[in-house]
């Protein structure tokens, strides 16, 4: 199929999703999120959904044909302060975060409904968007302050009156993205290099994609300089648990100095837990499977 009708399809799926995932009804599952953006419209924000909430939520219906489950959901507000925010919604922060927004954990009001945690935040206060000095931003200006192609991405949370959902998705990176399966830099300023590297070898992981050049290029110049520790400490402190040990990390960076040593110019598939498990209870069960796995290539 073409590149074009591929994303004209891809942007049809994604708007579907949204749709679903906001509705009320069928089940305590997602009462939180319905909630949610209901406290939302009723402050008359424009709002829209952003980042890695909407890959999760792509990538599963294209390769499970399932429901995806966003590990959180990111929100950003247009026309609301950050005290409004807090007071809107102060029974569930959690913490405020560093890049100058709330953490919500919320769930639903009946019995058994599933917790579920936010970042939410004003469109002012995103990190890049503030470097730029902007004095009137837009959502159409989001996806350029993403680090990755595949969080490069908005949708407003609700439909327009006599409109769909409005996708903001720039030159479509994060769709040819997925496309590609390929992981790459989208906009390189971000200041949490070693972050961007964990974060990185942690998706590759989770979706079994590839890693873009310009991606590998920047694992190169910042991953070299950290150790095991670094990087299990950094995923503790961002996930709350090790997703991946050190001695992956280690192999993972012999596969990128291996490919800058060949100077490879196109995607490359670095050697990762072939399925990174996407609930803690899960990791150590995906773990053992990993070391199984690389035993038994191994031994032949």
């Amino acid at each position: 199929m073409d590149e074009k009708l591929q994303i004209l399809f891809l942007k049809k799926a994604l708007r579907a999703e949204i749709a679903a995932f906001c509705r009320s009804g069928g089940g305590t599952w997602k009462e939180a999120i319905s909630e949610t953006v209901r406290d939302i419209r009723g402050q008359k924000w424009d709002a829209v959904f952003f980042g890695g909430t909407l890959r999760s939520l792509l990538w599963s219906r294209v390769k499970e044909n399932a429901p995806g489950r966003p590990r959180d959901i990111d929100i950003v507000m247009h026309g609301a302060r950050i005290s409004e925010l807090e007071r809107v919604f102060e029974p569930y922060i959690k913490r405020h975060t560093r890049f100058g927004g709330l953490k919500l954990s919320r769930s639903g009001l009946r019995p058994g409904s599933e917790r579920w945690e936010f970042d939410i935040w004003p469109l002012e206060e995103t990190y890049a968007i503030k470097e730029s000095g902007k004095k009137f931003p837009a959502f159409r200006d989001l996806p350029e302050t993403t680090f990755f192609n595949v969080e490069s991405i908005a949708v407003d949370v609700w439909a327009k009156k006599g409109r769909g959902r409005k996708i903001y998705s720039k030159d479509d990176q994060f769709f040819k993205g997925i496309i590609n399966r390929t992981i790459e830099v989208n906009n390189e300023r971000n200041p949490y290099p070693g972050l961007c590297v964990v974060r990185a070898l942690v998706m590759a992981s989770q979706l079994e994609w590839k890693i873009g050049h310009r991606l590998l290029r920047f694992l190169y110049e910042h991953g070299v300089q950290m150790s095991e520790k670094d990087f299990e400490q950094i995923q503790e402190e961002h996930y709350g648990l090790v997703r991946l040990r050190g001695g992956v990390f280690k192999k993972a960076m012999e596969g990128v100095l291996d490919a800058i040593n060949r100077d490879e110019k196109g995607a490359v598939e670095l050697v990762l837990p072939s399925r990174l498990a996407l609930w803690p209870e899960d990791e150590d069960h995906a773990h053992r499977l990993w070391i199984r796995s690389v035993s038994n290539v191994a031994k032949k």
